[in-house]
Formats: structure tokens, sequence, C-alpha cells
């Protein structure tokens, strides 16, 4: 790897003197960049059964998403600075790594991106048919309606400009939103989860029956639950992207990690727990579909909770593409500050130091996507996501090994057995979620390995034709300590990378 060379400092990151995220804001993000509720978990109902289901909601977390936190929070801790995972990358792995990290992260974000904002008005044309995709003031219809540009188009770019303009205004404004929206998603699943249970209690209903969907193997009921629950606590990650904008950034990032696991683990278990005590589909656990915690609500508190919880599903879209929109767009604008974007991806708002030029290019690249129907590609991304968190362990471990007496305010435990445990028992979740999905979904294999490879294939192109001989950017490091035996003075000044 290419040591880290101040002669190659030519002009700032983004994030340096911005810290003022507390722990409640930052709780606000995680819960969005990982979680927004329980909505979706009906697919593992329907294709691994009640039992199979309710486990793997707590054993993900322990094998898969409480690890990935660690090494996020050990990491972060270690190297606070805007950008976070692309950085840890880089420092560890060299440049083409972090590419090739970056490239995989923006690819997914965008193509994740633009899901939300098209779904939400998908549940808002349930109440509004006339908005319904294909069916009023149809412009453009290309492709047998691959591409359509009406007035489902219309509404959901109308949807996408406030919630773009609020992320212009900074983590602050995202964080304060987040918050509140989190409330709002979280009080209704509470009531629904004492009357759930209470009415499983009173009818003596076996929330774990029948475990598993009849005529099922286990190897398909554990892989059926894991291609839905791995996704659901994917982004553990990716608030460490805003940390040049956190207070007490290593303290402040551990304690909202420290509520979040616990929390969002909850917000997954009891009302799925309670929408089985419903007795909906009692014994047909096949027959669960997309919206049956809307149904649940209905059967348990009548139209008040489902009117709640129908409103905090649409919530939810708002608030998962504001936080990752958010944290995604600070991976662009440090692609583009080490040249291998157009320079004015890079740019930055005066006024609200914002990533603006990133900003702007995902807008306007999730404006476009949402005119597609795009919903092959979407699982693909899953193993793209899955793919760079297998760099983030190498990085991990590379940094543990290169410079032992790096600072870390917060450390993963166990010495170097806790460091290789702690990786080990995610990446093989990985490898066999990767084998699934290329033995029984082979198209979607085939089309997240030519996306991973075209990543790696556009390295030596941008680093040839788009960087050429422009250095790398300026990285405030000025809370980063490698230890005594590397780079002296490095943790008090910046540097380039």
């Amino acid at each position: 790897m290419t040591e880290l060379i101040p002669s190659e400092i030519t002009r700032s990151a983004p994030g340096a003197g911005r810290r003022r995220l507390g722990v409640l804001p930052l709780v606000g993000i995680f819960f969005f960049t990982v979680s927004g509720g329980p909505f979706g978990l009906e697919a593992s109902l329907s294709n691994a059964g009640l039992g199979m289901t309710l486990l793997m909601i707590v054993l993900v977390p322990v094998v898969f998403g409480v690890p990935n936190a660690l090494v996020a929070a050990e990491l972060s801790a270690a190297i606070p600075v805007d950008g976070g995972y692309y950085y840890w990358t880089k420092i560890a792995l060299g440049r083409g790594a972090a590419f090739v990290f970056g490239a995989w992260n923006s690819i997914g974000s965008v193509l994740n991106l633009a899901l939300y904002p098209f779904l939400l008005v998908d549940y808002l044309a349930t109440w509004v048919p006339d908005i319904a995709r294909g069916k009023r003031l149809v412009i453009v219809d290309l492709f047998h309606g691959g591409f359509v540009v009406d007035l489902h188009w219309i509404v959901t770019v109308a949807l996408i400009v406030p919630m773009a303009y609020l992320n212009y205004r900074g983590s602050k404004v995202v964080s304060g939103y987040s918050v509140g929206m989190m409330l709002l998603i979280l009080a209704p699943f509470a009531v629904l989860t004492v009357l759930g249970i209470w009415h499983a209690v009173g009818n003596g209903i076996n929330v774990l029956s029948p475990f598993m969907v009849p005529g099922e193997s286990v190897q398909s009921s554990v892989a059926g639950a894991l291609s839905v629950i791995v996704w659901l606590y994917l982004g553990f990650d990716g608030p460490s992207t805003v940390l040049g904008e956190v207070a007490n950034a290593h303290r402040t990032y551990t304690r909202a990690l420290v509520i979040s696991v616990p929390l969002i683990i909850a917000a997954y278990l009891l009302p799925t727990i309670a929408a089985i005590g419903s007795g909906l589909h009692r014994g047909s656990p096949a027959d669960w579909v997309q919206g049956d915690f809307i149904v649940a609500g209905d059967a348990l508190g009548g139209i008040w909770l489902k009117v709640l919880i129908s409103l905090g599903s649409l919530l939810s879209l708002v608030g998962l593409f504001m936080a990752i929109l958010l944290t995604s767009t600070r991976v662009p604008r440090a692609l583009a500050a080490d040249a291998y974007l157009p320079r004015w991806m890079a740019r930055d708002s005066r006024r609200f130091n914002t990533p603006v030029g990133a900003l702007l290019t995902s807008t306007t690249v999730v404006v476009v996507l949402s005119a597609i129907d795009f919903s092959s590609i979407l699982r693909a991304t899953v193993l793209l996501t899955l793919a760079s968190i297998l760099l983030e362990f190498a990085a991990f471990l590379v940094l543990r090994w290169r410079y032992p007496q790096m600072h870390r305010p917060v450390r993963v435990p166990g010495g170097w057995p806790g460091a290789v445990l702690v990786v080990v028992l995610p990446t093989a979740m990985i490898v066999y979620l990767a084998w699934s999905t290329a033995v029984n979904e082979a198209a979607t294999f085939g089309t997240s390995l030519a996306v991973a490879l075209l990543a790696v294939l556009l390295y030596p192109l941008c680093r040839r034709f788009v960087k050429g001989d422009r250095p790398d950017a300026e990285i405030d490091f000025s809370q980063v300590e490698l230890g005594p035996d590397r780079f002296a003075g490095f943790g008090s000044r910046k540097a380039g990378v």
C-alpha cells in the first residue's frame, strides 16, 4: 500500500470543523440507515415460517449485525472523518481498494435510493388510484413499460425534491426529522405489541408454530429468512460517513450504537410477535404478504391503529431515503475529491457545508431511475453491499496488523482472537448467502458479479484518463493517531492519503 505522503496535499476534504451531531440525532440516523421499522418482514414469514423468522431476527444480529457494528465502532472511533469507511479502506488497503469500495457503495446506494420514493408513491396510489404508474398523464412510455414518464413519476419527483433540499440543509436538519419520524413509527408498533401479545396469550396462540412453511426444507427456510433479514440489518456502518459532523465523535458514535442495536432488534422482533399473535393467517404462514402489519393492526386495534401503521410505513420510506441520501453522498464526494470523478462533484455548499455536488448528482440519477422499472436489479445490490462489507473487514484486520499502536478509543475485545472471531462469523454468513443466491437465483448473482467486476475494471481507466497526475484530497486527520512508530506527527496535521 502507498504510504501517506504530505507532498500530495492539495485541497481540503469535507467535514472539518462542523461537529454538531449528538447522541439522539445519531440514533435517528442509525435507525433509518439500518431499519425504518419492521416493514418487509412479511416476506420472511411467508418464505421461512413463523418460528424460523423469529429465530433469525434474534440470531442474525448476533452473527452478523453486532459484529459489523463492533467493527464499525472501532474504526469510526479511530478514524472519525467524513467519508468514514472509504478512508478506512484507503488507509488499510490502498487507493485501488478504496476506489472499488466507493464504486460498489455508490452504485448500490443510488439504486437503493430510487426504490424508496417509487414505493412511497405506490403506497399513496392505494389511496389515490389516479397516480398509479402508467395510468394518467403518460408522456413517455418506452420498452413496453420499462421507462415511463407519467403522473406517478411527476409525483415521485415532487417528493424527492424537498427531501433532497433537507439534505442540502445538512445533517443536523436530517437527523432532527429522523428522530421525530422514528418516534412516530415506533409509537403505533408499541401499541400493536401490547395488543398482539395480549391476544396471543388470551387465545393460546403459539407464535412459533408452524416453525417452517410446510413442505419446505430446512435449507430453503434458512435461505428464505436470511435473504430478507440480513438485508434488514445492513447499514450499521453507514453513519460513519458523517463522523466529521459528530460532536465528540468516538464517544457519541459508541453511545448511539449501544442504543441503536437493541432498539432495532426490538423494533423487528416485538411487532412480528404481535402480528403473529393477532391470529392473522393462523396455520397458513405462506399467506403472509407485504402490508400485513397494517392488516394485523386493523384486526387488533381497529381503523385508528391501521391508519397509524399505514402512516408509519410512509414515514419509514421518507426516513430511509433521507438518511441514506445523507450518508451515501459523502462517498462520491470523497471519490471526486481524490480526482476519480469530475471536480464539481467535490463542491461543498458555502452556506451549509454540505456536499452539494454529490447531492445534486445522486438526486438527478434517482430522478431518472424513478422512471425505470428496475426491480429485478435491486436484489443484486444486496450482494454488492455485502461484498463492500468484506472489504471493511479486511481493512479492520489490516489496520490491526499494520498499526497495532493506533489510538483506538473503542476496541473490539479479545485481542487478535476477538478480532478474527468478529469477522469470521459474518463472513461465513455472507459466503453462504452468495452461494445460496448463485444456486437459487443465478441471474441475480450474475448481475451482482458483473457490476462488481465493472467497478474493478473502472479503476485503472479512471486512474489514467480522469485522475491523471492530480493529487489526492487533503483530509483532516487531527483526531487520528497511528502510533509512535508510524508517520510522526500524523495525528496533529492534515494529510493526503
